[in-house]
């Protein structure tokens, strides 16, 4: 087999067996929600946010979820409050700014390994 291809194959099988890390914490009443680094647990696939906002402020959670549990997309209004809530499947991805940090760097490198040994 092409060394690159064998390399490229095997960096993926090792980063592949990394637990998910959320970020976890709860606000309260428009305070600011103090995230933390976890590593979810066994059986913990997704990562949620939820944002509950009311005429008094608002209240989020973060946290590492199991999929069939909590991880239910919604966006509505209930009774005057507004309701919100997401969950994603990769590392830090329910941040304040919502984007995947780490796994955009884990595609490139099978494409920097290609390059570097091509």
């Amino acid at each position: 087999m092409d060394l690159r291809i064998t390399i490229a194959v095997l960096f993926i099988l090792i980063t592949g067996g990394q637990s998910l890390k959320c970020y976890s914490c709860t606000s309260i009443l428009n305070s600011v929600c103090d995230a933390k680094e976890e590593t979810c647990g066994d059986g913990f696939t997704k990562c949620f946010i939820g944002t509950v906002t009311t005429s008094a402020g608002s209240i989020t959670t973060k946290s590492c979820s199991k999929a069939d549990e909590t991880c239910v997309t919604v966006n509505t209004e209930v009774l005057g409050q507004k309701v919100s809530s997401r969950c994603c499947d990769t590392d830090l991805c329910n941040g304040a700014d919502g984007v995947f940090k780490g796994s955009f760097l884990l595609l490139l490198c099978p494409l920097f390994f290609y390059t570097l040994f091509h």
